[in-house]
């Protein structure tokens, strides 16, 4: 099985897709762009924008742990991600706090939830 990043790899090329993280999230590219903060057009025109790239990387570090915790479960981890209130965080999504620049935050809940310290 792959891994998620090469999952997630634009095909040819050594970058993420936008496109590719965009629909495993069940997002519109211009979602994508939002939540990179980055111009609409970019994922399309520039999808190499390190900007994108950051917030594209930070997707799959989140995702990648998410997945450990859901015990291989891609899907169960995606749902997680998406939608699911974290009381700790004042009850905003992993993908809310990643938007905000916390995926290390986030990995460091989940490795708590995975330690038993949380939940």
């Amino acid at each position: 099985m792959n891994s998620l990043a090469e999952s997630f790899r634009e095909p040819g090329h050594t970058y993420l897709s936008p496109h590719r993280v965009g629909i495993a999230l069940g997002l519109q590219i211009q979602s994508v762009a939002e939540r990179a903060r980055v111009s609409r057009n970019t994922p399309a025109a520039r999808p190499q924008n390190e900007s994108l790239q950051q917030y594209l990387r930070d997707v799959v570090r989140v995702l990648a742990a998410a997945e450990r915790m859901a015990g291989g479960d891609r899907s169960s981890a995606i749902f997680w991600f998406m939608n699911e209130p974290l009381q700790d965080f004042d009850y905003l999504t992993p993908d809310a706090l990643l938007q905000r620049g916390k995926a290390q935050v986030v990995i460091d809940y989940i490795e708590s939830i995975a330690g038993g310290a949380t939940g």
